[in-house]
């Protein structure tokens, strides 16, 4: 497939730094969903603070066009790029920084949808470069905890008081204040379903994983 093909050479120009500890193949195309409309998304372990100079680096030899490029944020380096007609994705983090976050998700139980996309892209990424490092943490968050999912449950089994007030909403035609509360309580089963049937959230917004894995939950 063109878009592995593609991601396994931009991850060859990453591994020459020796900063690099690890890339991973993420998102669509590590799960094998990927489309027309896919890009390529590229977390990036470091064992020390990349520079700009160092992120820019492989962009340059690609003769790629920045889209976007993020200063340190949120534990965080992130950029994105077009080369050869496709969109790059990529997500810088300490080595340290993806084992703390690991670490809270699947020890303290934490329930963080950020934290659980970073652990998702572990879980589910493929290694390209630094096999030794990924599997590593994979083993670490290879079992979803049962706390974890009592806790994805707890959190959002309460659709809230505005849920109650839908027909009211809808009686009065207004329709921006109901679309906002269906998609609260949309969100909110999104939520039980990951919690029940003990998947990492990948994406906020995405119920591909469990439509495509499990269209009933599981016991």
């Amino acid at each position: 497939m063109r878009l592995s093909l593609l991601a396994a050479e931009i991850s060859n120009l990453y591994k020459k730094n020796p900063k690099v500890e690890a890339v991973l193949l993420g998102g669509s195309v590590s799960r094998n969903w990927h489309d027309e409309f896919s890009d390529i998304e590229l977390p990036v372990l470091w064992k020390e603070d990349p520079i700009d100079k160092e992120r820019k680096e492989p962009i340059h030899v690609l003769k790629g066009t920045i889209i976007e490029f993020h200063p340190y944020e949120k534990e965080e380096w992130s950029e994105s790029y077009t080369t050869q007609g496709v969109k790059i994705e990529i997500s810088n983090f300490l080595t340290q920084t993806v084992k703390n976050i690991s670490y809270d998700v699947v020890k303290t139980f934490d329930t963080n949808l950020e934290k659980q996309c970073l652990v998702a892209s572990i879980h589910d990424g493929i290694p390209i470069y630094g096999k030794d490092v990924v599997n590593n943490l994979k083993k670490t968050v290879e079992v979803y905890p049962k706390e974890l999912s009592e806790a994805m449950i707890k959190e959002n089994i309460d659709l809230g008081t505005r849920w109650q007030n839908r027909e009211a909403l809808l009686a009065r035609e207004d329709w921006l204040m109901l679309y906002d509360v269906i998609v609260s309580a949309q969100v909110k089963v999104m939520g039980l379903l990951f919690g029940i049937n003990r998947l990492y959230v990948h994406h906020p917004l995405n119920l591909k994983g469990i439509q495509q894995q499990h269209p009933i939950a599981e016991n």
